[in-house]
């Protein structure tokens, strides 16, 4: 990613699978008040989206873009369809994966992957398609019969790209099987599955980090027997001693996977931020213990709003919900700030915003493919609670949902039929931070 800042100086910026290009002005305060970061409007956006049979690709943005550059991977195939940023538009499976690029300064570009995974546990997925994966993780795979993850590396850019992969087991740290750096050529599209990095793990965690290039990371998680349905995971943030977390209510077997990559053991403790009683602390998870370098797997009661995981140590986690026929998995949630997230309308559709501290507020509003506006409805959320609606409450016929809600998480839990998914909710890449630089002692 580059920043450009005119007219004198070029400078780097570090921030998540988008190029900025931003316009300031020549004259900058070099007061120590006006040095904090800047917020620069996000000029093009590239994303990956994995295809297969039964999926389609969603695309669109929170204000119309200049243009699009679509293509199938790894044959560099365009696709048309995808090419309008003034509307919301979709394709059916295309490739092995889409890459999407698409400028336009703060249109916000969002793409999404959704449908029925035909053949690989045939069960609903709607999920954020991913931008680049600087240090992913993963927590939940499977590799064993009835329960075979699936890891997705794309890289979508012109050059070779080169990752580095570490995975955690129930026992402890596992060993990569053959070689844990990859590379992956210009435009190629790499599954790995589970067992080929680390066989007879009925639980793991994966760990994918970028050394050099473009590279974006999903996992494909799906089964036939103890574990049934499918679901396509978007990567969680680093370790952390707070996280929020997705998660979904209903009948079946729920879990939460927990992981300690440290060298110590991590006490956790597992809330849930409730829409009528605020954050209580869920029965039997006051104080989990985790060894050291490993994944656990407790037992997590019906809940259907945010959980708050607070530990000693930094973990990260995911929640499972097993149906009769589908699965719905959790991950980390980040908070929306002062960016407007975006979310597809995928039959039933529940929205749940959640603060774990001060109370907020936040806006949903409707629209149609077209961009138009719907309705739109103000929620309050109260101080360490939660609030729910579904997209009906706001409008029939809407394509998509526009959350605004400085500070607030948000998840969206989906069913159609006998299938569900859950899927954290993203700001939308309107802007990003940029320090100052110096030299000389001066700032700009």
């Amino acid at each position: 990613m580059k920043v450009q800042i005119a007219p004198r100086f070029l400078a780097p910026v570090v921030a998540a699978a988008v190029i900025v290009v931003a316009a300031v002005g020549p004259s900058m305060s070099r007061d120590a008040d006006e040095r904090s970061p800047e917020a620069l409007d996000v000029a093009a956006t590239t994303y990956t989206c994995p295809s297969g049979d039964g999926l389609s690709v969603l695309a669109g943005q929170v204000s119309p873009g200049d243009a699009v550059s679509a293509r199938a991977l790894p044959d560099d195939t365009e696709i048309t369809d995808l090419e309008d940023p003034s509307v919301w538009r979709s394709v059916g499976s295309a490739g092995e994966a889409v890459a999407v690029t698409q400028t336009g300064a703060a249109s916000g570009a969002v793409g999404f992957t959704s449908g029925i995974a035909d053949g690989s546990g045939d069960g609903l997925v709607v999920a954020p398609c991913a931008t680049r994966a600087d240090d992913a993780w993963f927590t939940g795979l499977g590799a064993v019969d009835g329960h075979e993850s699936q890891l997705v590396l794309v890289n979508p850019a012109g050059g070779p790209a080169v990752v580095r992969l570490s995975a955690w087991g129930e026992s402890g740290a596992l060993s990569i099987a053959g070689d844990d750096t990859i590379t992956l050529d210009a435009g190629e599209v790499r599954r790995i599955v589970a067992s080929d990095l680390a066989a007879a793990e009925t639980t793991m965690a994966v760990r994918v980090q970028r050394l050099r290039g473009e590279a974006t990371a999903q996992v494909l998680d799906a089964g036939s027997a103890d574990v049934r349905g499918s679901e396509l995971m978007t990567a969680s943030a680093a370790p952390a001693r707070e996280l929020v977390l997705a998660a979904a209510d209903g009948e079946g077997d729920r879990a939460l996977l927990l992981t300690n990559p440290g060298e110590e053991t991590a006490n956790v403790r597992v809330s849930a931020l409730g829409a009528d009683n605020g954050t209580y602390v869920l029965e039997g998870l006051d104080d989990v213990a985790v060894d050291p370098g490993t994944v656990a797997r407790v037992e997590l009661p019906a809940v259907d709003v945010p959980l708050l995981v607070n530990a000693d140590r930094p973990v990260t986690a995911a929640s499972r919900r097993q149906g009769e026929n589908d699965l719905a998995l959790g991950t980390s949630l980040t908070p929306l700030e002062d960016r407007a997230a975006v979310i597809p309308v995928v039959g039933d559709t529940r929205l749940t915003l959640a603060s774990p501290g001060r109370a907020g507020d936040a806006t949903v509003e409707a629209f149609d493919a077209d961009m138009s506006p719907l309705g739109e409805q103000a929620l309050d959320i109260p101080e360490g609670g939660s609030v729910a609606l579904g997209a009906g409450e706001i409008a029939d016929g809407a394509s998509y949902l526009l959350v605004t809600g400085p500070g607030m998480y948000a998840q969206a839990r989906y069913a159609e039929g006998d299938g569900v998914a859950l899927m954290p909710v993203l700001a939308a890449p309107t802007a990003v931070l940029a320090p100052h630089v110096s030299w000389g002692g001066r700032w700009h």
